[in-house]
């Protein structure tokens, strides 16, 4: 073999190498940064490429979890990571996510076997600090939705979409959410809806013309009150 095609085997035999080498890992972390930092389009214009380079990376993963605007299948995600990569760094971050997810969509009972799992199989978890979802007191009667319109940053016209903040048994609670965003400013409501019998009190900010507008409500939602959030159709 001549002394050039030598090197040049080797030259590709250090890239693989250094291409498979922990210090090559995506930088998660920063890209997350950049999501609260507002530059969710830059991220999300290198996810293609961070999923094609890294397949099934549990980082990567998360990652598309974060960006993904519907609720539903952003908990998969983040529940094929907790099943699929329980030892990575980022199993507890998405078992977090799920504990969010779950509360936000009123479904309290597995939000805290999320939360529970989380502080048994990861205790020194940052997250495994935090409190159970609030227990639920009998229902109380409210047969119409309650609604209060504020001026607020948030437009007020005919609309298609609206973000779901909290969903609530009681309507207390949902009307202490409620006001939380009433006193920052934001156009909000209380839907009521019976289903099997039972009355569900769901919290409503905002009003949009488009599923995108709204999704990036959402994710000022995330940002400022660090809480999950759920585009739904009105």
């Amino acid at each position: 073999m001549k002394l050039g095609q030598f090197l040049f085997h080797v030259a590709i035999g250090f890239a693989f190498a250094n291409a498979q080498s922990p210090g090559n890992e995506p930088d998660i972390q920063r890209r997350l940064e950049m999501i609260e930092r507002g530059q969710v389009e830059s991220v999300k214009s290198e996810l293609p490429t961070l999923m094609t380079n890294f397949q099934n990376h549990p980082g990567v993963l998360y990652l598309q979890g974060v960006l993904t605007t519907d609720g539903a299948e952003a908990a998969k995600i983040y529940q094929s990571i907790v099943d699929n990569f329980p030892k990575n760094e980022w199993a507890d971050d998405a078992l977090f996510k799920l504990y969010q997810y779950y509360y936000s969509v009123g479904l309290y009972k597995t939000a805290d076997q999320k939360l529970a799992q989380l502080k048994q199989e990861y205790p020194f978890s940052a997250y495994a600090a935090e409190k159970s979802a609030p227990t639920e007191q009998p229902v109380v009667t409210q047969e119409q939705p309650v609604e209060v319109k504020t001026e607020g940053p948030v437009p007020k016209f005919t609309s298609k979409f609206t973000v779901q903040v909290g969903a609530f048994s009681t309507f207390q609670n949902a009307e202490e959410l409620r006001s939380k965003f009433e006193t920052e400013g934001y156009l909000s409501n209380i839907f009521t809806h019976t289903a099997a019998g039972k009355k569900i009190h769901r919290v409503w900010v905002g009003e949009f013309q488009t599923k995108e507008d709204a999704a990036r409500f959402s994710d000022e939602i995330r940002k400022k009150f660090k809480l999950e959030s759920i585009v739904v159709t009105r």
